[in-house]
């Protein structure tokens, strides 16, 4: 399967013969209809292909467009809580404390077994009460006590983004002194910043709706491998706090992380996201002409196949490889939907998925999903693939069979190796690889009829001509994968 190619390590992502029998469809121009009814469209973003150099923004530009971006704020009760809904991004359980007898005993690191007690939380918490009085003017300064005395990790993780952003956070207050209360402000900038961060961290490092968005605005100021060395830093910055026993460890890790983001980088984390906090979604395209550089950003943006006066469009931007950010963005127009309906109408069940840039499209009929090259025809699909449903029902049954130590020492080794270095997102990404792997080695097994191949589309029906592409079934990478396979027809099974 793609997955496995040693030049693509970390990739995740997205002909019949005649005497198959074919499902019928009315008479009429249907891949004209499949045009129009496309709903989504994809974008890729590459190091190697994007600008090598940030659009810089200098401090007194960015205190300028601070104070332009505060007039419309308006705080709310909980950052934490209005930070996850401005996200919507519901944080895996994985990420939270544990809990036993109602109340937080420790606060375990993602794949460690050596957590901080909850004995050792009071001298954090007084640290932190003296850094909001020394620095924010006293009280909860950055709202980790809003949901009870206890600091949870999300909290830890929040004081060590706050502590690495402290030196942009102080010019923030300086901008907006007297205007609106810089402590509510940074307080949700901080929260905001943590929760949209953290979703690069998760088994799908995927964000979507305003964070998809937020992520184009940041690849317009900043390089690809700017970006992907944020998402790293970020991991590792989380790795080692999640490891800390003490407040000094957590400005040590920090430190670190401020040095690799740089005050640029740091100047336009904040005002994109101080962009999505004052525009939310409906406004964040219009909030984004008050950043500095934006005539640049637009004009980078625009020779990367991208509009920031249209990037409330994209639905969801993902990570399919290394220093590779991929971007799913809704068809603009008013019809898109309504032409989408009338086509699965008039094409006896069909519904057109995605159309690729290249002609080549994902259709599901059936309960299956088709990816179709420009040269086909959805008249191509089989009205029956019996072989496929076979080995659609196998892969869900060996993906219910797998877990971590299915896999070889040396995979498992090299998955523990990134963790360990703090490199969740490279970890994810492998993981899913070798498991892609795994699920694959037993359909092999299992399917000694089929044709395997090495490179290409996974197996061939020798009987049919059919082929079948196995990967995993998250719709993202499904809607990926068209991209690297463009011209080959075949049917996904998925797991």
């Amino acid at each position: 399967m793609g997955l496995r190619q040693a030049g693509a390590l970390l990739m995740t992502y997205l002909t019949a013969c005649a005497g198959t029998p074919r499902a019928q469809y009315r008479e009429s121009d249907a891949a004209e209809r499949e045009v129009a009814a496309a709903r989504y469209e994809l974008h890729v973003l590459t190091a190697g292909s994007g600008p090598t150099k940030p659009v810089e923004v200098a401090g007194e530009d960015f205190q300028r467009a601070m104070r332009v971006l505060a007039r419309g704020y308006r705080s709310g009760a909980q950052p934490a809580q209005s930070a996850h809904w401005l996200m919507e991004g519901a944080l895996q359980g994985t990420l939270l404390a544990e809990v036993e007898r109602e109340r937080v005993v420790r606060l375990m690191p993602l794949e460690d077994d050596s957590p901080l007690e909850a004995a050792s939380a009071p001298e954090v918490r007084r640290k932190y009460l003296g850094l909001c009085q020394r620095d924010y003017g006293g009280g909860d300064c950055i709202g980790l006590l809003a949901d009870g005395p206890t600091l949870t990790r999300e909290d830890m993780r929040t004081l060590g983004l706050a502590l690495a952003l402290k030196g942009v956070l102080k010019e923030t207050g300086v901008a907006l002194k007297g205007m609106v209360s810089p402590q509510a402000l940074v307080a949700m900038l901080v929260w905001t910043c943590c929760v949209y961060l953290t979703l690069w961290l998760l088994p799908e490092p995927v964000s979507k709706v305003l964070a998809a968005s937020l992520t184009v605005a940041l690849l317009a100021w900043l390089p690809v491998s700017t970006l992907w060395n944020l998402m790293e830093g970020w991991g590792r910055l989380v790795h080692e706090v999640d490891r800390a026993t003490s407040f000094e460890q957590v400005e040590e890790a920090s430190a670190k992380f401020r040095k690799l983001m740089g005050e640029n980088t740091a100047h336009v984390l904040v005002l994109v996201v101080t962009a999505a906090i004052t525009g939310g979604a409906a406004r964040f395209s219009a909030q984004l002409p008050k950043l500095p550089g934006f005539a640049l950003a637009e004009a980078r943006a625009g020779s990367q196949g991208m509009s920031l006066a249209t990037a409330g469009e994209v639905e969801a931007a993902a990570i399919a490889e290394e220093q590779t950010v991929t971007f799913m963005v809704r068809r603009p127009g008013s019809r898109a939907s309504a032409v989408a309906q009338e086509a699965a109408e008039g094409q006896a069940g069909a519904t057109l998925i995605i159309r690729h840039q290249g002609g080549n499209r994902q259709v599901l009929i059936n309960n299956q999903r088709w990816h179709v090259s420009a040269n086909r025809s959805i008249r191509d699909i089989p009205a029956k693939d019996p072989v496929g449903d076979s080995l659609q029902a196998a892969a869900l049954r060996v993906r219910d069979a797998w877990s971590r130590n299915k896999l070889p020492d040396r995979e498992l080794r090299a998955i523990q190796e990134a963790i360990k270095q703090g490199d969740y997102i490279r970890a994810r990404l492998m993981e899913r690889m070798f498991r892609g792997k795994w699920v694959e080695r037993q359909l092999r097994r299992d399917f000694k009829e089929l044709e395997w191949n090495p490179t290409g589309v996974d197996a061939v029906d020798p009987t049919t001509g059919l082929k079948y592409e196995i990967l995993t079934g998250t719709d993202w990478n499904m809607e990926l994968h068209g991209r690297r396979m463009a011209e080959e027809f075949f049917r996904m099974i998925t797991f």
